[in-house]
């Protein structure tokens, strides 16, 4: 096994939808910095700037020009990522790539993961659903209080985008991803994401529990220095 196979295969470790009490204490914490409730995290979507493909080169061709794939990402108010989707080309539109992926049917289909009372939030770009708010739409005819509530999920929402610049900054390959193997570019960045949490997490051990922990922290560890 490869460093790239080994830690991707570390990705539920790292990288994990919160249980009910997690998403309680996060939509608090969120609620406490903006008077936005029951926001358990922020969507995007963002593209991978990647090395033409050899084949089927236009379905990676975005809007901007360039090829891509998308990495679409949940992140909590720490930046932590708590769920990521990978591979959808870069021509693809953000509500589309959450529409076909695996988090929106986990979402739609099982409750649990995220009761009625609470919600996701995503830029306009986004369908507006129980399980996703969006900012009203822009217009010369929105109320003070609408404006208002705009202003502030955007500004709650720019957590998702200091997450991925923290991202790219630490792990700057993903700013161009030339890779032979354009199987193995979303396995590249899935593992960035990984090291991203691990990173992060290991300030938090409160979230594990010192065993808990110190178990996950000692296997990444462990892998890294066999290497």
């Amino acid at each position: 096994m490869n460093i790239l196979s080994a830690i991707v295969a570390l990705r539920d470790d790292f990288i994990r939808w919160p249980n009910e009490r997690e998403r309680t204490e996060l939509a608090q914490r969120i609620d406490n910095q903006s008077r936005i409730p029951c926001v358990v995290g922020a969507i995007d979507g963002c593209h991978i700037i990647i090395k033409q493909p050899v084949s089927n080169a236009v379905n990676f061709y975005n809007l901007n020009n360039q090829h891509s794939i998308i990495l679409q990402r949940v992140c909590d108010d720490h930046k932590i990522f708590t769920d990521i989707f990978i591979g959808i080309l870069g021509r693809v539109h953000d509500a589309r790539v959450f529409r076909n992926s695996p988090l929106f049917e986990q979402l739609t289909g099982n409750p649990a993961l995220l009761p009625p009372n609470q919600h996701l939030i995503g830029d306009a770009a986004y369908p507006l659903l129980t399980i996703l708010m969006k900012p009203f739409r822009n217009s010369d005819h929105l109320t003070p209080r609408q404006t208002r509530f705009n202003q502030v999920l955007s500004g709650q929402r720019s957590v998702i985008e200091r997450a991925f610049g923290l991202l790219k900054g630490k792990w700057r390959r993903l700013k161009y991803l030339d890779v032979a193997l354009a199987a193995k570019i979303p396995e590249v960045v899935l593992a960035a994401c990984i090291l991203h949490n691990f990173l992060l997490r290991r300030v938090k051990k409160h979230e594990y529990g010192e065993d808990a922990y110190n178990s996950k922290i000692m296997k990444m560890m462990k892998l890294i220095y066999k290497f």
